[in-house]
C-alpha cells in the first residue's frame, strides 16, 4: 500500500514539474519574441530634440515639426537650461537633434570635448543685443558702467566685438578678434568695467548692471525686445544658429529630411510672417537656395 502511495505522490510531483518547465518555456519564447516591423518601423521614428527654452524651440515646433510629422516623425522634446549638456546628450545618444548653438560653438566645444557632431543646417538666428538699465541710447552709457559679458570663450569673444561694432571699445589690432576678451582691448574710452555671467542667467543681471550683452535667444527668453537693444549685432560668419546632429547620422534619412524642411516654403512661410517673433531674424546665405 505504502509503494504504491509513494508512486501515485511521484507521479503527481513529476506531472508538476513537467507543467511548470512548460509554462516557463512557453513564458521565455514570449518573451525573446522579435517585434514586429511595423514596430521597430514606428520606434525609428521617434525623434528627441535637445533645446533650450526660448525662440529655436519655438521655431523648431512651429516650423519644422509639422513638416516632421507629415513625413511620420513623432518628436519628443528635452530642454536643457545650459550650453554643456545639450551637446554631451546629443554625443551620447540622448538626443537625435539638437538647436541652440552657431556652428563655431559647435566646432570648438567638440574639440575640447572630443566629440563627433557636425551641423546638418543654418537657422534664421537672433544676435546679440547691447540691453541696458535706465539708459536710452549708447551716447548716454555713463563712465564707469558695469557689463556683463557671457562666461564661455566662444561668445565672450562674440560679445567684446558687439561692443566694439556699438563703438565702445577697440580690440588691440594684433588680436584675433575670434579670441577677444576684455583683457584685449586697445581702448575703453568710458572704462567699463566687466563681469562674466553664464549665458542664460544674463537677462537677470540687468538688475545689478547698467549693460548686458545678451543671445538673442536668451534675451527674447526672458520676454526682452531685440528692438529694445541699444545696438544689436551685425552676425558673423559662422555665427548663425544651427541643427546639429552626430556625424555617424549624417548621411540618415533623417537629415536629409531636415535639411530639405529647412529649405521648404512651409518653413519660410513660419519665419517670414511678419506678425511672428522671427521675421527680423538674420537669415543665412543659404536660406533661399
Amino acid at each position: 500500500m505504502k509503494s504504491n502511495k509513494f508512486a501515485r505522490l511521484f507521479i503527481t510531483i513529476l506531472a508538476l514539474i513537467l507543467s511548470l518547465s512548460l509554462l516557463v518555456g512557453c513564458a521565455y519564447t514570449r518573451s525573446t519574441t522579435a517585434p514586429t516591423a511595423g514596430s521597430a518601423a514606428e520606434e525609428s521614428m521617434v525623434i528627441k530634440v535637445g533645446v533650450c527654452a526660448g525662440p529655436y524651440e519655438d521655431m523648431f515646433r512651429e516650423a519644422i515639426e509639422p513638416s516632421l510629422r507629415e513625413k511620420g516623425y513623432t518628436v519628443e522634446y528635452v530642454q536643457f537650461s545650459d550650453y554643456v549638456q545639450p551637446n554631451k546628450a546629443l554625443a551620447e545618444g540622448e538626443t537625435n537633434l539638437n538647436i541652440f548653438q552657431h556652428s563655431v560653438y559647435l566646432k570648438s566645444f567638440s574639440e575640447e570635448h572630443g566629440l563627433e557632431l557636425f551641423y546638418i543646417t543654418e537657422v534664421p538666428t537672433a544676435g546679440m543685443g547691447v540691453f541696458a538699465n535706465g539708459i536710452a541710447a549708447i551716447d548716454d552709457i555713463p563712465d564707469g558702467a558695469r557689463v556683463a559679458l557671457p562666461n564661455d570663450v566662444t561668445n565672450l569673444a562674440r560679445a567684446i566685438r558687439v561692443l566694439e561694432q556699438a563703438g565702445l571699445v577697440k580690440i588691440d589690432p594684433v588680436v584675433n578678434p575670434a579670441e577677444a576678451t576684455q583683457y584685449t582691448l586697445a581702448e575703453n574710452p568710458k572704462n567699463l568695467s566687466f563681469i562674466e555671467i553664464e549665458a542664460p542667467q544674463l537677462p537677470r543681471s540687468l538688475d545689478s548692471v547698467e549693460l548686458a550683452i545678451i543671445n538673442g535667444n536668451f534675451a527674447i527668453g526672458a520676454g526682452l525686445n531685440l528692438s529694445d537693444a541699444l545696438c544689436n549685432e551685425a552676425l558673423q560668419e559662422g555665427y548663425l544658429n544651427v541643427i546639429a546632429a552626430r556625424e555617424s547620422d549624417k548621411d540618415s534619412t533623417l537629415a536629409q529630411d531636415i535639411l530639405a524642411i529647412v529649405h521648404s516654403d512651409a518653413f519660410r512661410s513660419v519665419i517670414e510672417n511678419t506678425s511672428g517673433q522671427y521675421s527680423s531674424f538674420f537669415r543665412p546665405k543659404s536660406y533661399n537656395s
